[in-house]
């Protein structure tokens, strides 16, 4: 076992009855449960807790006062990203926190591309805590009265269209990827529908948690609700996420290939800890596959995706194996991507494309005329 000392500085000195919390990667700091290792107050602004961790594995983890509504946000009440150390016996890792997320100011003006509706605090009588919803609609939605549009589902709705809304002020730029593609005729014409997540992610993505009262969330109330109120094609929906997103829409696609045609999977959680169910579900079809698209990626880059990287490619391995269908399967693997929105936007123009491409016309050679003659 090594003991490694943690040692939190805050910038200004907490009222009496607050308390500092560590949480992270590891056992030893509860696997994210926000609260599992109080620090002791040592000094007005001097936070210390002793970890006895079992080997040198990169450890991740976070500060929080005791909820993800109070964990810690760089100067400018931005996200901040997961502190990262490597444990050696008799280490000391200290890092100063400069403000807290409940201490922010006002949000700033959305900056989303393109026409949406944001649905503030949707409720569902499946999980435990309201969440928003955005809906985002293509370029001529107004102007074709009569058409009707596939959809789109995505997780993590925060991180899709907003950067200011967006973990450390980087989105998946779904909006304008998506308008820029249907204005060039690369795409055709689909709405988004961006489901925010709760301080309950880890469960409500999780399979084997709560994942399937998140289905149906989505299946039995939202989407009804969308089918309803816009013009939407109900029987061409997709789904997408990425991280523990990315495990639920494998998961929500495989079991339901009757409301989903297709799913984006990028960087999944293909991990024990979190899912089993996948690929049991594989396993069971014996062959007898879904007309279903997936789109599996992962990067390679130290840290967390390179902890996710095995389980995408045991998933793409074990369907190749099986026989699935080589044209309802991408998987990419870029070997210099992170665990993060940056490297997850790079990726939003392949699975669109994957999704909802249209058909390209080869562009004529210049050189064909001379060359007949």
């Amino acid at each position: 076992m090594m003991r490694v000392l943690m040692v939190v500085q805050t910038a200004m000195s907490l009222g009496m009855g607050e308390q500092v919390f560590l949480t992270g990667s590891t056992d030893e700091l509860g696997r994210w449960n926000v609260a599992t290792v109080p620090m002791t107050r040592t000094d007005d602004c001097r936070w210390e807790a002793t970890l006895w961790l079992r080997d040198s594995t990169p450890v991740e983890f976070k500060v929080t006062r005791g909820s993800w509504e109070t964990e810690e946000v760089d100067a400018q009440g931005r996200l901040m990203a997961n502190h990262v150390f490597t444990p050696a016996d008799g280490a000391v890792v200290e890092i100063k926190v400069a403000a807290w997320k409940d201490e922010r100011p006002a949000p700033a003006t959305p900056r989303i591309t393109g026409d949406y509706r944001h649905l503030p605090q949707v409720h569902s009588q499946f999980l435990a805590h309201h969440r928003d919803v955005v809906v985002w609609f293509p370029p001529g939605y107004d102007t074709q009265p009569t058409k009707r549009y596939p959809v789109l589902y995505m997780h993590d709705g925060r991180q899709v269209f907003d950067p200011t809304t967006s973990t450390w002020g980087k989105d998946w730029q779904v909006d304008e990827i998506a308008q820029h593609m249907i204005l060039n005729g690369e795409l055709e014409p689909f709405m988004v529908v961006a489901v925010d997540c709760t301080e309950a992610r880890r469960e409500e993505y999780a399979p084997a948690h709560k994942g399937d009262d998140y289905l149906r969330f989505l299946l039995e109330e939202l989407k009804p609700m969308v089918d309803a109120t816009w013009r939407t094609d109900p029987h061409r929906t997709a789904i997408a996420g990425a991280s523990m997103g990315g495990l639920i829409s494998f998961y929500a696609a495989w079991k339901r290939p009757d409301v989903y045609f297709g799913a984006a999977c990028l960087s999944s959680a293909f991990l024990e800890r979190y899912d089993r169910e996948c690929f049991a579900l594989v396993a069971a079809a014996e062959g007898n596959w879904p007309d279903l698209k997936l789109f599996l990626s992962c990067g390679g880059a130290a840290g967390l995706e390179a902890e996710l990287l095995p389980g995408t490619l045991r998933m793409a391995d074990t369907l190749r194996r099986g026989g699935y269908p080589e044209k309802n399967l991408n998987v990419r693997i870029e070997s210099w991507a992170e665990h993060n929105e940056e490297a997850w936007s790079r990726m939003t123009p392949h699975w669109l494309r994957f999704l909802f491409g249209r058909p390209q016309l080869a562009e004529p050679d210049p050189d064909a005329r001379h060359k007949a003659l």
